[in-house]
């Protein structure tokens, strides 16, 4: 196995990669917000918040489905509700990830009196390391029920082991 194969196989990885990938969706949403809010009327630190608080739920959900298929494809949801459940525990802990890098970004734009734009990254830069944590033993940790109920919804009861099979509910 080459270096890199071995390298780009660790989550932690692919997990940065794709939150690079999220910095500049976010910078141009950033750019877009930014514009149009201040087209309504919005100035000044109301604007940066505004602003900062949909490029970050943007930048959010791109990230969670690119993680979902290339960082945590071995625990790819396989049913509607699993898919559903796991973009709940996404939202769940982006909230909070977003509360962070928002506090962050908002200390360095308005305290610090930095550029929003160098704000912002530094915020999803600093909260990179708390998001994988949570992402990674939150949102994609497959509950050994879940896995059950996963499996079994591939697998055909007679080839799953008998301490693994549901009961039907009657």
């Amino acid at each position: 196995m080459t270096l890199i194969k071995k390298i780009w196989e660790k989550r932690f990885v692919k997990f940065a990669l794709i939150g690079l990938i999220g910095i500049p969706i976010n910078l141009v949403a950033l750019k877009f917000f930014l514009t149009v809010f201040a087209l309504t009327g919005l100035r000044d630190n109301w604007l940066n918040v505004v602003a900062q608080v949909c490029s970050f739920e943007v930048g959010t959900i791109i990230n969670f489905v690119l993680n979902q298929l290339i960082t945590y494809r071995d625990q790819m949801p396989t049913t509607f509700n699993a898919w559903v459940v796991k973009s709940i525990k996404a939202q769940i802990a982006n909230m909070s990830a977003f509360l962070v890098a928002t506090l962050i970004s908002l200390f360095f734009s308005v305290v610090v009196h930095i550029d929003p734009y160098v704000a912002n990254t530094l915020g999803i830069i600093i909260n990179f390391v708390y998001k994988f944590l949570v992402s990674d033993r939150f949102v994609f940790r497959v509950k050994p029920v879940e896995a059950i109920e996963d499996a079994a919804a591939v697998v055909p009861s007679e080839e799953m082991p008998s301490h693994c099979q549901t009961t039907p509910n009657s």
